[in-house]
This record gives structure tokens, sequence and C-alpha cells, in this order.
């Protein structure tokens, strides 16, 4: 296998991709009026993106790190669209299980040898189609995470207004509603308040 070379990979516009989705998410549930309905409406965007996320960001991991593992493909926080720091912290994980964990494999110092031999001790996979895939799996995770991040907010609005007059909702009547659990009621309320400085 080749010595490491910078990738020639198509990068997603995560800029773009991201405010469009987010932008999309605030007009939807900027335009429904009643607290129960934007809950609940939120709710589903949040699930959906998590299914999103949980379905494709482990396959984007594993595609990402065979590439620059076993092809030596660098330059690849770009395509993810990542910022070096969490990048590092992906290939952390991935090598040693944990962020924190000393890393030598992003200095470009190791070789190809070196760097095939952490890949297989830490288990990770050689994905013979990673380079055609990578782009398409970076670029759907991070437009669900966008549109998570944008529901949030809703989410915790409508939630907290949902046990205040005039509705006096219990949690457990929110979390039916919203499909979820009476914790995570409770968790978003009280995010949606330390936000309004309680």
């Amino acid at each position: 296998m080749p010595a490491a070379h910078h990738h020639n990979l198509p990068i997603p516009d995560h800029k773009t991709l991201r405010s469009d989705a987010e932008r999309q998410v605030k007009d939807e549930l900027g335009q429904i009026p009643r607290p129960d309905d934007r809950f609940k409406r939120a709710c589903e965007i949040v699930q959906q993106a998590d299914l999103e996320i949980a379905a494709h960001a482990e396959e984007r991991d594993q595609a990402a790190m065979s590439l620059w593992f076993y092809d030596g493909v660098r330059g690849l926080g770009k395509v993810l669209g990542m910022l070096p720091n969490a990048y590092r912290q992906m290939c952390r994980i991935a090598l040693h299980g944990e962020r924190d964990a000393p890393l030598t494999v992003d200095n470009g110092r190791m070789t190809a040898a070196e760097r095939q031999a952490a890949a297989k001790k830490a288990g990770l996979p050689y994905i013979e189609d990673a380079a055609d895939r990578l782009p398409s799996l970076a670029a759907t995770v991070s437009v669900a995470t966008a549109r998570r991040k944008a529901a949030m907010p809703f989410l915790q609005d409508a939630a907290l207004a949902l046990t205040e007059e005039p509705y006096g909702w219990t949690t457990d009547r929110i979390a039916a509603l919203g499909d979820t659990t009476v914790r995570h009621v409770r968790d978003v309320k009280n995010a949606a308040k330390r936000r309004r400085g309680h």
C-alpha cells in the first residue's frame, strides 16, 4: 500500500448542508402555534435524526478510519466536516476505545506498516469502497446532526410551556405525547429553564 497521500474525494459543503437543514426545521417548527403539536413534531424530528445518526455515523467513522489507517489517505477531516481536534478524537476512539488516549498516528510520522498494524490490532476493518461511500455518509450525518440541534430548543421550550399555565400538563402526559421517557421530558424542561436563566 502506498505512503500517506492527500485525498481527492469530493468534500460535501457541510456549512450549507447544516444551515439549510437548520433553517428548514426552524421554519417548520416556528409555524406550529400550539406547544403540544410543536413538542410532538420536535420529538419526531429529534428521534428521526437520532436514528439516522445511529444508522450512519459508525459506518462513516469506519470508512474514514479504513482510508486513513490502511490507505494512508490524509485530510479526511474536511470530508467529514470535522475540526482537526474532533477528527483526532475519532482516531483515538477507533484505536484505543477512549477519547483521551495518546495518539501518534495522525502526525504523519507513522509508516504505512505501523498504521496498518495498529488498525489490525484495534480490530478496525478494511472497507473496500470506503472512498466511494464516505462523502455521502458524512453529508447524511451532518444534516441529521443539524436537524437535531435545531429542533432541541423548540422541544425544550414546548415541554416547559406545557407544564405551565394554562396547560399544567404532567411530565407523564408530555412523555406519552412525544413517545419519549419522563426522564427525557424532565431533562429538556430543565434545559429550557436554564436557557431562560432560572
